[in-house]
């Protein structure tokens, strides 16, 4: 089907407009706006995609780090936007496209199906900035804002400008899978966010001390793992937001490492008592459930556990120091393992078994052979000793005395 973008689109009946836009890939339909003299007819037509999502994709390999834009739509195609900072991937590429100032040299691939969306390759001058355009440009021809952007940390120390992006601060998720360990930017950009209601996600968090901040707005924050220090922080606020964390159901969760005013056993009762926790069962909690390892705590022997749900347990575990002072303290997520996983552990474990009772039966027998050899090796010495007195006996004695002589 095509279209000229002469064509008074603006002027089509709001029905029909709708049915364009629901007939029509929504790519070819971009082809043709970006270079019309204005966009509001596709936007007066165009239905508000149900995922706007930005992601910075990093890679080891040189030049190929690059921004992913993915929009898709009830009554519409998906489609996949790859910004390059390099030609590479564009090789071959005729169209070129013109978004505000910047001209993108662009390619777009042909579908291998119709279930998969459209693939769009563009490289652009002006990395950072050239990007936030186009973003800008999408959420105003679609009427919409960027639902999801995920982005590591790394981009954002890199590139100031990326830091300040206004996006950060209004995307309804935003997800940074690595580590971040800028408190100050944290606090910040937490206090925004929550105010919008939106949800912040961060792989390994670290926060020195979360002053200045509302215990919802920082309990906004989920992780992996964390650690947070509240030694400066009273009672109440600690507690306040452990009681947020055992209500919070985000399964990514593994630990969280708080710092704690040197509690004594007295004040560890009182928490776990205000928190309704109870007492670790002698059984250990490994036999039914699992979580990962970490080397800066045993969390086989938890004190305290509470149970989130018919599969999820939480257990505390806490690090004393000398004169039973408590400065450390730790929630770790457990999950009860599936029966599969329970005969693959046993299976596991008695296979262990066997081969553990093989190699010491096999070292058995070769303790049982060397000491035979050795046995042999000790009758030969014997023989030869034998051997060698029976002829020094016989060279001291001389050749046998005949009376004839």
């Amino acid at each position: 089907m095509y279209l000229n973008p002469e064509f008074k689109f603006a002027k089509l009946p709001w029905l029909a407009g709708q049915r364009l836009f629901r007939n029509m890939n929504v790519v070819d339909l971009m082809n043709i706006a970006q270079a019309s003299p204005s966009t509001d007819w596709l936007t007066q037509i165009a239905s508000v995609p149900t995922n706007f999502s930005v992601t910075f994709v990093s890679s080891e390999r040189f030049f190929q780090d690059h921004w992913d834009i993915r929009m898709d739509f009830r009554d519409n195609d998906a489609f996949i936007w790859h910004l390059w900072p390099n030609a590479t991937q564009i090789v071959g590429a005729r169209i070129k496209w013109m978004v505000g100032k910047h001209k993108l040299v662009t390619k777009i691939e042909k579908k291998k199906s119709e279930q998969e969306p459209t693939i769009i390759h563009s490289f652009m001058v002006g990395f950072q900035k050239t990007l936030f355009e186009i973003v800008e440009w999408l959420e105003k021809l679609f009427t919409c804002k960027v639902t999801n952007i995920n982005i590591p940390f790394p981009a954002l120390q890199n590139c100031p400008r990326t830091a300040r992006w206004s996006a950060l601060r209004y995307s309804k998720n935003l997800t940074m899978t690595t580590s971040c360990a800028d408190s100050e930017w944290i606090v910040a950009i937490l206090k925004e966010r929550y105010a919008q209601n939106c949800k912040t996600f961060i792989g390994e968090v670290e926060i020195g001390r979360p002053r200045d901040i509302s215990v919802a707005a920082l309990s906004s924050l989920t992780y992996r793992s964390g650690r947070l220090n509240f030694n400066l922080l009273s009672f109440d606020y600690f507690l306040e937001y452990v009681r947020n964390l055992m209500a919070s159901n985000d399964d990514r969760f593994l630990i969280l490492r708080a710092r704690i005013p040197d509690w004594t056993i007295e004040k560890i009762n009182e928490f776990a008592q205000k928190l309704e926790l109870a007492r670790s069962p002698l059984e250990p909690l490994s036999r039914t459930h699992f979580t990962s390892e970490f080397g800066d705590f045993d969390v086989t022997r938890p004190m305290f556990q509470y149970k989130q749900s018919e599969d999820i347990v939480l257990a505390f575990n806490f690090l004393v120091k000398p004169g039973n002072l408590y400065a450390c303290m730790a929630v770790v997520r457990w999950k009860r393992k599936s029966a599969d996983r329970i005969e693959h552990e046993r299976q596991a474990a008695e296979n262990a078994r066997r081969n553990a009772e093989e190699d010491a039966r096999m070292m058995l027998e070769e303790d049982e052979e060397e000491d035979e050899e050795e046995d042999v090796r000790d009758v030969e010495r014997a023989r030869g000793d034998y051997r060698r007195r029976a002829i020094i006996m016989a060279v001291v004695r001389g050749p046998p005395f005949n009376i004839h002589d």
